[in-house]
């Protein structure tokens, strides 16, 4: 390591895995005030196409009614269709095609009906539908900054790993010092994966998907924390080995 001037992080996919949960806490983020934005508007848009008196359905409201499907899919494509990702990631094609895979089946078929379909319980579902797409959001947003701030301790203590080894492989330290150093390292690396291990346990399994098949799907690991103390004590191993044949 200190023959190619590379510190111990820099060996690991923890800074790629800090740079990916950033950009996904970003567009979670984006994605939720989009929902919230969207429920804003929809409160704006008639739930029923009938008087709120009981009388007959005439005139404007006749009209109102009929648009009321158009307006809540033009207030789909300027909130949520607007954030900025959202093609690139999800490349639904249509505002229908997005709102089947947000809201279902149902809703898409219902506004797909025009005002034949129109009424309070469709518009109840729309937005039943939004306000769950905007929990399910703020769980993530939440399990997202949870992982970040663990990457984040994680690679502090691995950078000060990383900088004593290095110390000792530049034959910095006396022996004996070396090897009660190494000692610490070593017992600071148990703690490091207990830790690890009891987090991702508290993650829990049902959070799994989103991590493994989707935040870190273009990395080499499916758990950059243990891949990067792995690396950590493969070095440490090799470093031990150098100290006790009188190389370091």
């Amino acid at each position: 390591m200190a023959q190619t001037g590379k510190r111990l992080i820099d060996h690991t996919s923890l800074p790629r895995a800090e740079r990916l949960t950033e950009k996904e806490e970003v567009q979670i983020r984006a994605e939720t005030e989009a929902f919230e934005d969207f429920l804003d508007r929809l409160e704006e848009i008639p739930p029923h196409p009938y008087r709120t008196d009981g009388g007959s359905l005439v005139g404007t409201d006749t009209s109102r009614s009929s648009t009321s499907p158009n307006l809540v899919l033009e207030a789909y494509r300027e909130t949520v269709l607007a954030v900025d990702h959202w093609e690139d990631e999800y490349r639904e094609g249509t505002a229908h095609a997005s709102i089947e895979h947000e809201f279902g089946p149902e809703v898409a078929a219902g506004l797909a009906g025009g005002s034949a379909t129109w009424s309070q319980p469709l518009w109840n579902q729309i937005k039943s539908a939004a306000e769950d797409a905007v929990e399910i959001r703020q769980r993530s947003y939440s399990l997202m900054a949870a992982e970040r701030q663990q990457l984040d301790e994680l690679r502090g203590s691995l950078t000060d790993v990383g900088d004593v080894l290095a110390a000792i492989e530049r034959g910095e330290f006396a022996f004996d010092e070396s090897n009660d150093r190494l000692t610490s390292i070593r017992q600071k690396l148990d703690e490091l994966t207990h830790d690890q291990q009891s987090y991702l346990h508290r993650r829990n399994r049902s959070n799994e998907e989103l991590f493994t098949t989707y935040v870190y799907a273009d990395l080499d690991t499916e758990y950059p924390g243990l891949a990067a103390l792995a690396t950590a004590r493969q070095l440490l191993e090799r470093i031990e080995l150098r100290h006790w044949a009188g190389m370091s």
